[in-house]
């Protein structure tokens, strides 16, 4: 199969990394993680992206993750994609390079931080680079502006990309509420990249768009509610595929409410999983007792526990 033949469908878990008490990755967890994914009917992750505290790695810890993912994952999982970007361009081609000798189906990369590029131009230049690394995977762009604070509109790297070549490169997780800038790159060149929507919270405003692919954070933990809401879309039922987003939309602004960090997702991934995720990793901190209890009470008193069962 060649790189523009791959194709990715429905739900992207981007997990948790599951860490011991004093900070040392738990990866005896990953595969009744890998169960708990399925049992959701998600069937996909991108792994050690922000969701993941891939930048709170250190590169043999991301080698070992990322091993251990695309392991737990066959013959359950469809796809592990690996985020591979960093700091330094020559890590992201190691990891890359690791990533394609381990069997991952897939490569993502957010643009370099510290020393940034500023256009679409330059972060076709940067994804020339990485993908050379491994010739054999699809390249995604990670395109993360309030994180990566790489503003530029994605139509633009892909008109750089007429120019710039990166034969493997296959599309965008797109992470930014520019809808816009959105629906033209799904239409750019006939529609041949795959743009995979990553605003869990507007999933069906992409699905409107024409998306077929999203990567989540909270599809860890609600698969179920997103999966029944694009069931619902395509079957025409446009008003119970409002309500599953309707759903997502009144849980997720508790969490905003209170700060939608990794520390927080990672205690609610342990109270619908079982699983124990642990804490992040500095400067992240695990909540207070009191302020998770009135969480948990905000949650149940909104539906939420009912909503993921």
């Amino acid at each position: 199969m060649s790189v523009m033949d791959y194709q990715i469908d429905g739900l992207v878990a981007a997990p948790f990394t599951p860490m011991k008490g004093n900070g040392d990755l738990n990866l005896p967890l990953i595969e009744p993680y890998v169960d708990y994914l399925v049992s959701q009917g998600v069937l996909n992750t991108f792994v050690c992206g922000s969701t993941g505290e891939g930048a709170s790695l250190s590169m043999a810890e991301r080698k070992t993750l990322a091993e251990k993912w695309v392991s737990a994952g066959k013959g359950k999982l469809t796809n592990v994609i690996v985020h591979v970007g960093g700091c330094s361009l020559t890590d992201s081609q190691e990891l890359a390079r690791h990533a394609e000798s381990i069997g991952a189906q897939a490569i993502a990369s957010l643009p370099t931080c510290v020393f940034r590029p500023s256009t679409g131009k330059q972060v076709a230049e940067q994804l020339q680079i990485i993908g050379a690394a491994a010739p054999s995977l699809p390249l995604f762009y990670y395109h993360l502006p309030d994180m990566s604070k790489v503003n530029i509109m994605v139509e633009d790297l892909l008109d750089a990309l007429e120019t710039v070549k990166v034969p493997t490169f296959r599309g965008c997780k797109y992470t930014d509420y520019n809808m816009m800038d959105f629906g033209r790159c799904l239409v750019h060149s006939n529609g041949k990249y795959i743009m995979m929507y990553g605003r869990d919270e507007q999933g069906l405003c992409a699905l409107v768009m024409g998306a077929t692919s999203f990567v989540g954070s909270t599809f860890n933990y609600s698969g179920k509610v997103y999966n029944r809401m694009r069931a619902a879309y395509d079957k025409g039922d446009l008003e119970a595929a409002r309500k599953e987003q309707h759903m997502s939309q009144l849980f997720l602004r508790i969490l905003f409410d209170y700060g939608m960090d990794i520390g927080l997702n990672k205690y609610i991934m342990t109270m619908t999983s079982g699983l124990d995720f642990g804490p992040p990793r500095p400067p992240m901190q695990r909540r207070s007792e009191e302020e998770l209890t009135k969480i948990k009470a905000k949650l149940q008193a909104c539906g939420f526990f009912d909503s993921v069962k």
